[in-house]
């Protein structure tokens, strides 16, 4: 984290406890979003899209000029969008088989 190949935002309770995080990985212009996560009871109250948008703006900050992510279901596309986030491809995920 110190050599910035990898930068974290939280966001906490007044006391200090965490309730969502997620991280950016910059590579020269590229960034991705990765690992935006809310305790479930602390949803709904719009943690994820703040962490994502401090994600964002960091990368921007940065030098960054392209950030992405993926979205886990159409649900979580649709608050990404919000955020200015526009959908350009597939993600395709190979798993081992049973004879792996």
């Amino acid at each position: 984290m110190r050599a910035g190949l990898t930068v974290v935002a939280v966001s906490t309770t007044a006391d200090g406890v965490a309730l969502c995080s997620g991280r950016h990985q910059p590579v020269g212009e590229v960034s991705e979003i990765v690992g935006v996560g809310t305790l479930p009871s602390a949803r709904r109250r719009g943690l994820a899209s703040a962490v994502t948008a401090a994600l964002a703006a960091d990368a921007h900050s940065r030098g960054v000029t392209t950030v992405f992510l993926s979205a886990g279901d159409a649900d979580v596309a649709r608050i990404y969008e919000r955020l200015g986030f526009r959908s350009v491809g597939t993600a395709l995920i190979a798993e081992a088989g049973p004879d792996s």
